[in-house]
């Protein structure tokens, strides 16, 4: 395990509590934000026999597709902040019987890299960093140069109904953990455009590209799915409905009636909007 910088230990913490729950529910995340997870795959354009890193590999499932495109001479390495999600990862893969990954807990904003990687990968792991400029300028040193970066965030949070349509029903019987600064660390730090090409290229990035995507995503197979999906998903509907089931029912009901538009023959599905990030490390 590599050092933890202090300002990012309220990260770690949370993460690892929350990693035994998502890493229970990796399918559940997979169907959410897998499509978009692969469109980042694509662009960032693995070839057999390259060395990748992921960062904030989660469970593993992003760091398994991509060892598949790399091939049994390629290797990834999968970096995350949550030792519960590292611990899911490696069980993750020894289960899938791939062999070309490896997976640690680090922090990628301090964590000391050798410059011996060809490409940079992420599926919603780069927008919780308390310093993000700092963070992708130490990710780049792992980079050999000429080095590609490619990763995948959420827009704003308005182009993201899956997660505002849920949070404000959850605000009205609960308090959440989010404060007015839309910069501050935390899913949507990113959805702005210019700010988030202007990061990269602080931290020596060049040929940065931004492309915007729109998909549905699925939240459950089933109206019930979907609203358990959104429990687990944010922490003070989990709360709720550990300490204060009765207000948990009112949520939920709250819920179905929100979804009500998205539900259909394929399930549950809702807005959502990302960035495809790719780049480069200088020559």
């Amino acid at each position: 395990m590599s050092e933890i910088h202090e300002s990012n230990q309220a990260q770690a913490d949370f993460w690892s509590s929350a990693g035994t729950l998502w890493t229970a529910l990796r399918e559940r995340f997979d169907d959410q934000a897998g499509d978009h997870g692969i469109a980042a795959i694509d662009a960032l354009a693995p070839a057999p026999g390259e060395r990748i890193l992921d960062i904030g590999c989660g469970a593993g499932s992003a760091t398994i597709d991509l060892a598949g495109r790399v091939g049994p001479e390629g290797s990834v390495r999968g970096l995350d902040i949550s030792p519960t999600m590292i611990d899911g990862a490696r069980e993750l893969a020894a289960s899938s019987g791939v062999t070309n990954v490896s997976f640690e807990v680090a922090d990628a904003m301090v964590a000391p890299f050798e410059g011996d990687h060809d490409g940079l990968y992420s599926r919603f792991g780069v927008m919780f960093f308390s310093d993000p400029v700092r963070g992708f300028a130490n990710m780049r040193t792992a980079l050999r140069p000429g080095g590609r970066i490619g990763f995948v965030c959420w827009q704003t949070p308005v182009q993201n109904e899956w997660a505002s349509v849920p949070l404000s029903v959850i605000g009205q019987f609960a308090e959440m953990p989010f404060g007015a600064d839309p910069t501050a660390p935390g899913p949507f730090s990113l959805s702005d455009p210019a700010r988030l090409e202007q990061l990269l290229t602080d931290a020596g990035y060049t040929d940065v590209e931004l492309a915007g995507r729109e998909v549905s995503v699925k939240l459950g197979d089933s109206m019930g799915e979907a609203v358990d999906f959104l429990f687990g998903l944010m922490p003070p509907a989990a709360a709720l409905r550990a300490n204060d089931p009765e207000t948990a029912e009112k949520v939920a009901a709250a819920l179905v009636e929100a979804f009500a538009d998205w539900e259909g023959d394929d399930g549950v599905l809702a807005p959502s909007a990302t960035w495809i990030v790719t780049g480069r490390s200088p020559d």
